[in-house]
């Protein structure tokens, strides 16, 4: 598979109206991706579990071997909401706060820190929505 694309292979566990849930075969290396955050990986038991949104669900059955991929596009629009927007969002932040008040250097960056917290509470808040906008392939293995 083309490393621009996010894959899990697993067995289906669970599945509701538009989502599957999947028991990963391997230890998910969710380190360092853009799209950790919004697919709803299950931390809170000892086996590594992940939740995707699909319209094709119903076609699935529990227990069943399946492999999911996420495409580059997906990747994409994860690594601006998480990535890059906010890296902007800082930049700017800092620098309107400088030119304004010259002298403002650690309040500067201050203001740069409250607004990344507040764009972070926005991203908590709309995390469904935003994970509802990466599209997953599902594969029978």
């Amino acid at each position: 598979m083309n490393k621009d694309y996010v894959t899990h292979s697993g067995i289906i566990t669970r599945i509701d109206d538009g989502s599957l849930t999947l028991r990963t075969e391997e230890a998910c290396r969710c380190e360092g991706c853009a799209v950790a955050s919004l697919c709803n990986k299950d931390s809170s038991s000892e086996q590594e579990s992940i939740t995707i949104n699909t319209p094709e669900s119903s076609l699935y059955n529990v227990g069943e071997r399946v492999e999911v991929i996420a495409s580059s596009g997906s990747t994409l629009r994860a690594t601006w909401w998480a990535l890059m927007l906010p890296t902007l969002l800082f930049i700017g932040i800092v620098l309107a706060v400088r030119l304004i008040w010259h002298n403002s250097g650690a309040w500067s960056l201050v203001t740069g820190f409250v607004v990344l917290a507040i764009y972070d509470l926005f991203l908590y808040r709309f995390r469904k929505r935003l994970a509802q906008n990466i599209s997953w392939k599902v594969r029978r293995l």
